[in-house]
């Protein structure tokens, strides 16, 4: 009698670690994800330079200048290319009309 519950007592050990341990896991496995998503470590690892250009790029004006290919302000000529003050009315160097 005493082996069967061994056996029993065995076997719901071996139940518990079957059924709590990927449990675990997981959450281990979820924290260190959450972990290594934060930006501050991203931001700890990156250099100036790679950190001037996060910030350009996350800008408006950033943004801006990478869609248009002209910084905020400014306009650029669709005949030569020249880039132009925004509210001009003629282009700098070719002075076709501009708008």
């Amino acid at each position: 009698m005493q082996i069967a519950g061994l056996d029993l007592a065995f076997r719901l050990a071996v139940a518990v670690f079957v059924i709590v341990t990927p449990t675990l896991m997981f959450l281990g496995l979820v924290r260190l994800l959450e972990r290594m998503r934060d930006e501050d470590l991203i931001y700890r690892l990156m250099t100036e330079e790679e950190l001037r250009n996060v910030e350009r790029s996350h800008s408006l004006a950033g943004f801006v200048e990478e869609v248009t290919g002209t910084t905020p302000g400014t306009i650029r000529c669709s005949d030569c290319g020249t880039i132009n003050a925004a509210g001009m009315d003629s282009c700098f160097d070719c002075g076709e009309r501009i708008g």
